[in-house]
């Protein structure tokens, strides 16, 4: 089992396994620009000082077991392609939908924040690659920490070995009856500009 908590622990979101589908480390502009607005304008816990992130992807298949009241659904921009869920009570992120996803997955990045534990469960599955590392300038860079993969796993944009291994994502995730986009529909997607 495996339970994602918000830091204010008002929200909590569980799967019945603790079922790592992927893990990457991912440099997007997306993923830190959310974090980093849900940091700032809805008070959510301090993203890391780079622009990467320690991703890992889930089936799109778990309960909501404390704080359905208290779950946000937004979008940056009426063009965003992700669509963020999280606390409104604290605005910690807690998973990510992408179009790309077809339902099947999600993400989370909560593990990033080491002012409190996200995560009942460490992820294990190794990082496979780093991506999108063309995102970040080239000043930035040298405060990225240092990538424990092979060097040819490091991509300026998206990751291949993702890319192969979606078929298998798809295949290994899932969509349950509460899913990213049942959450979306009950609590309603709000667009930001940011």
């Amino acid at each position: 089992m495996l339970t994602i908590q918000c830091q204010c622990e008002s929200t909590a979101l569980r799967w019945q396994e603790a079922k790592e589908l992927w893990r990457l480390e991912c440099c997007c502009s997306d993923c830190s620009a959310g974090i980093r607005y849900l940091h700032e304008a809805k008070g959510g816990p301090q993203p890391p000082d780079h622009q990467m992130l320690d991703t890992v992807w889930l089936p799109n298949d778990f309960s909501v077991v404390k704080g359905l009241e208290n779950i946000g659904v937004i979008k940056r921009s009426e063009e965003a392609r992700n669509t963020l869920i999280y606390c409104t009570e604290c605005g910690t992120s807690l998973i990510t939908d992408h179009e790309v996803y077809g339902g099947k997955v999600v993400i989370t990045q909560i593990q990033n924040f080491p002012q409190f534990q996200g995560m009942s469960v460490a992820p294990t599955m190794p990082v496979q690659a780093r991506h999108f590392v063309d995102d970040v300038d080239a000043e930035s860079r040298d405060r990225l920490p240092p990538f424990r993969g092979r060097q040819s796993e490091i991509y300026g944009s998206v990751s291949q070995t993702l890319i192969d291994a979606f078929p298998r994502l798809y295949e290994q995730g899932s969509t349950g009856d509460m899913n990213a986009q049942r959450l979306a529909e009950i609590r309603g997607i709000s667009c930001v500009e940011a």
